[in-house]
């Protein structure tokens, strides 16, 4: 059995179990982490599963061509900002920091191997998932987030990462699961974890992702029906005034007053200090506080000029610098299209949506023509996380961009084999407690 359907299972599971906890194994002292090892090792041992993939579908030879094409562009876009930003004097490792973004829709072709060659694997990762997503989720809820470890090399990173990708396991298990009993208790499960880590990006996700599914794969009823049920349970919380602390790090409290002072805050902090009282303006202030505010001193500083305003700031640049209530060396404004606006100007803005665009159109035709659920779940991520990139920090990062591709490229890959006609026959990725 190959090695590399483990190594895609293990990223897979690390990044969205773990996240920025799993994103810094490796050796920080060189600022070679996991998910770049795993790419360089790829490139090196597999180059024509990467660029001979990459060369098929400039070619027309791999049925891609469009996604190939745009891919060109965005990443040599990406090369030049990092000449513009070295010619420009800004610091070298922010400019490494900053191509990255470009980088990791390398593992596109990564996820794109996986399944054209293993097309049971998604089905088995994200059951795999879903297990071990619910019970660490649960487990930190309880009492893990309450710890102070830390990892050794990174004292600002948690020894026990967040667990914020619940949403891939509900739409999974929805998407992929017969509706049994088992199925819905798990998605329960995790969908606990996902309210109670707080983290309105993947709400914002979940109900995205959730609204796609309905559409996608008819059921708009079911959807109507889960709705309900999720209505008339928050009813019964409410009612009964249920509460428990929040994680640490997150404040507040876990209570439907909670989860609707959070959605509410940014909107009406009034309103939401009605239901939580002075906390909900903390609330608020993670997103009007500083995050607008610095979103607005972007947009001004890129249109101060017309070359700015076509090319950006350019890689390497201090953004940090341009809202004074931001601290030194944070280079993301937890939003996709202001980090490429600030970086790269419109024009970057428009090479990276036309790529994302060129991913899920082939994904959306697929699954209308022929309703495979694996790709339909595909397609339903890339909604829903899309979605949640406008609020924080996804494709920048990799435990947002990696898992991201990969399961994109996964999607495309048994788009093709399935054009193909070749027949699912893999050896099993996961031990026997994953089947």
């Amino acid at each position: 059995m190959s090695v590399w359907p483990k190594v895609f299972a293990i990223l897979l599971i690390g990044y969205t179990l773990w996240g920025r906890s799993f994103a810094y194994l490796g050796i920080p002292s060189l600022k070679l982490f996991v998910g770049e090892g795993i790419l360089v090792a790829f490139a090196l041992f597999k180059p024509k599963k990467l660029f001979g993939a990459w060369m098929g579908w400039l070619l027309g030879r791999g049925g891609y061509p469009f996604i190939g094409w745009s891919l060109v562009l965005f990443a040599l876009y990406g090369v030049l900002q990092a000449l513009r930003g070295w010619y420009m004097g800004h610091d070298a490792l922010q400019i490494a920091e900053n191509l990255v973004f470009n980088v990791y829709p390398l593992y596109l072709f990564f996820g794109y191997w996986m399944g054209k060659y293993y097309p049971f694997l998604l089905r088995r990762v994200v059951y795999f998932f879903a297990y071990l997503n619910a019970l660490y989720g649960l487990t930190y809820l309880a009492f893990l987030n309450r710890f102070g470890f830390t990892l050794p090399w990174a004292s600002d990173v948690p020894l026990f990462g967040q667990p914020s990708s619940s949403v891939i396991a509900i739409l999974g298990i929805l998407a992929l699961g017969r509706g049994r009993l088992a199925d819905m208790l798990l998605v329960a499960a995790n969908l606990v974890v996902m309210l109670g880590v707080q983290v309105r990006g993947e709400w914002l996700a979940f109900a995205v992702g959730l609204l796609a599914w309905g559409l996608l794969f008819g059921r708009v009823s079911r959807l109507a029906a889960l709705g309900l049920v999720g209505l008339i349970l928050l009813l019964v919380l409410w009612a009964l005034d249920v509460r428990v602390p929040a994680p640490e790090h997150r404040g507040g409290e876990l209570s439907v007053q909670g989860v609707v002072a959070r959605i509410l805050a940014p909107i009406n902090p009034e309103a939401a200090a009605g239901l939580v009282g002075e906390e909900a303006y903390s609330f608020a202030g993670t997103i009007v506080g500083w995050r607008v505010p610095w979103w607005q001193a972007i947009w001004a500083t890129v249109h101060g000029s017309p070359e700015t305003a076509v090319l950006g700031l350019g890689y390497g640049f201090p953004l940090w610098s341009l809202y004074d209530q931001i601290p030194e060396g944070v280079r993301t404004p937890h939003n996709a299209f202001f980090y490429a606006l600030g970086y790269s100007g419109w024009v970057g803005v428009g090479l990276f949506f036309l790529f994302l665009f060129s991913v899920g159109t082939p994904l959306f035709r697929a699954f209308a023509r022929h309703s495979l659920p694996e790709v339909g779940l595909v397609a339903t991520l890339w909604a829903g996380l899309i979605a949640s990139a406008l609020f924080g920090n996804f494709f920048e990062t990799p435990f947002g961009a990696i898992p991201f591709y990969s399961l994109m490229g996964f999607g495309l890959g048994l788009v093709w084999r399935h054009f193909q006609g070749a027949h699912p026959s893999a050896p099993h990725p996961l031990p026997a407690a994953g089947r």
